[in-house]
């Protein structure tokens, strides 16, 4: 009882097939782009695979609607190409990236809190010293600490401690 039930969705099915195979003469390529959505995904492959045919010969024998048709096969916005866009999507877009942004700050100011003491090299000490330094050993004698009437900083900035 069940191969009578099955056997004319099977052959329903091979028909479909069989005639998908030679799908460039029977699908009408005109708005091809507003009737996708509607072929099966077995259709949109014969139909790609007739247009790849159609474009290894002479593309000056081809008519206009063929060449629609293969550029919207080729390029146009279905499947991996489909824009993510809809209603909401802004939305969604900036309340990501906000929270993202709000992790990452937090994230940092955990950090920074979690931190030890300011580096020994950021004292004023440790900066003149470090002035004294380039000047003993004549670093940058042209324009930096070491010249001839340097009247600048230096390394000394103007942090506190």
């Amino acid at each position: 009882m069940l191969r009578n039930l099955a056997r004319p969705a099977l052959r329903a099915t091979q028909r479909r097939c069989a005639s998908t195979t030679s799908v460039g003469s029977e699908i009408p390529l005109t708005n091809l782009e507003l009737r996708w959505k509607t072929l099966s995904v077995q259709e949109q492959g014969s139909l790609a695979k007739h247009l790849e045919k159609v474009q290894a010969g002479d593309w000056s024998k081809m008519t206009v609607d063929q060449k629609k048709a293969a550029y919207w096969v080729a390029f146009g916005p279905h499947g991996a190409r489909t824009p993510l866009t809809g209603p909401g999507h802004a939305v969604k877009v900036v309340a990501g990236a906000s929270a993202v942004l709000g992790v990452s700050g937090a994230l940092f100011l955990w950090i920074r809190s979690k931190g030890n003491e300011r580096p020994a090299t950021l004292t004023k000490e440790w900066q003149e010293a470090s002035n004294e330094y380039a000047r003993a050993n004549k670093i940058n004698p042209i324009s930096g600490v070491a010249s001839e009437g340097y009247k600048g900083a230096g390394f000394v900035s103007n942090s506190k401690n």
